[in-house]
């Protein structure tokens, strides 16, 4: 073996051994059992610090803080010792284990269609890496905001920056007219097969959501279909109880209410279901990753994935080009929360 050749080989050797060594950090009790990660990637999704500690518990020592929007890998799930009863749910990253009740997970896929013939009403899109800035112009230098991985806005136009990479410029989800420019790249057109409606036209669906579950399942006639855990309203701001139905849905919608540190803006927020006239609605979450637990201002917040799903299942039916679509009166899924 040559030196240059031995000096790479120690080198890999080197990564390899790191990080095998980085991975076993957390390992020095019994191995448990570790799943699948749920993406390969975790977004911090709150302002607060998030711990990551040598073994899956709140009371193991901390090896190292991540910070709001720091984007992190993530190589397992694990059960551990939960922080509060409804989520024992772990992430195993760099270092240690981090708790999953504010890691969103993320991808990060840009895309390499560019749809650059865009046609009146447009399309709908969903941002595929795990954070974007909107700007106020194509390649301009100020950023409206950031955007985050699954939300969901219309793309109206595209545009090239002075370098001549295209841009999209969005509005549903973000505002009512015509909106800042996004990456192309970062945005994944939906295709109108992943909107089709499921089931469409069954004569018996309805939704239950169980408040003290922090489930909700969808049946048709008396069977299970499909279920999910939800974070329902906290208290103070309980999701009502009682017997609702759907009055409308939408593909997106940008989220605003509250006061002072209650204050929230949520653009892009995926699928929503209403419920109540007082805005009430079942749909897609990015802002925590704590299902089972308690968090919403009365929604009941969903995966965005879980959302799409319903948002497709429930009636009335929608067509891909409609923003909002409204049921007949009485005509609207029946929803029952207790």
């Amino acid at each position: 073996m040559s030196d240059c050749s031995r000096r790479e080989f120690l080198k890999l050797s080197g990564i390899a051994l790191a990080r095998l060594a980085l991975l076993d950090v957390p390992l020095t009790t019994p191995r448990r059992q570790r799943d699948a990660p749920p993406a390969s990637l975790g977004r911090i999704a709150n302002w607060h610090w998030q711990a990551v500690r040598r073994e899956p518990s709140p009371t193991a020592e901390r090896v190292a803080w991540c910070t709001y929007d720091e984007v992190i890998p993530l190589y397992a799930a694990v059960n551990g010792e939960a922080p509060w009863p409804s989520n024992p749910v772990w992430y195993l990253t760099d270092g240690g284990y981090i708790h999953s009740a504010f890691v969103q997970p993320v991808e990060d896929h840009p895309q390499s269609e560019v749809v650059t013939g865009v046609i009146p009403p447009g399309f709908w899109a969903q941002v595929s890496v795990p954070i974007t800035e909107a700007r106020w112009r194509p390649g301009g230098p100020s950023v409206a905001r950031k955007l985050y991985y699954s939300t969901v806005y219309r793309v109206v136009s595209a545009e090239t920056d002075e370098e001549g990479g295209w841009w999209y410029r969005i509005q549903e989800g973000y505002s009512y007219s015509a909106g800042p420019y996004v990456p192309a790249a970062s945005l994944r057109r939906i295709p109108g097969e992943e909107l089709l409606p499921l089931s469409p036209g069954w004569a018996e669906k309805r939704i239950e959501v169980v408040i003290a579950e922090q489930t909700l399942t969808c049946f048709e006639d008396d069977n299970a279909v499909f279920s999910t855990r939800v974070s329902t309203g906290v208290d103070g701001l309980i999701t009502p109880r009682g017997e609702h139905r759907v009055l409308y849905k939408r593909h997106t919608q940008r989220m605003t209410g509250g006061s002072g540190e209650a204050a929230y803006d949520l653009p892009g927020v995926p699928f929503p279901v209403y419920i109540t006239g007082r805005g009430v609605a079942i749909h897609g979450c990015y802002w925590h990753n704590d299902y089972g637990q308690r968090h919403s201002h009365g929604c009941v917040n969903v995966t965005a994935e879980a959302a799409q799903w319903i948002f497709r299942w429930v009636e009335p039916l929608c067509s891909y080009d409609t923003v909002t679509q409204y049921a007949a009166r009485g005509q609207g899924t029946p929803v029952r929360v207790v």
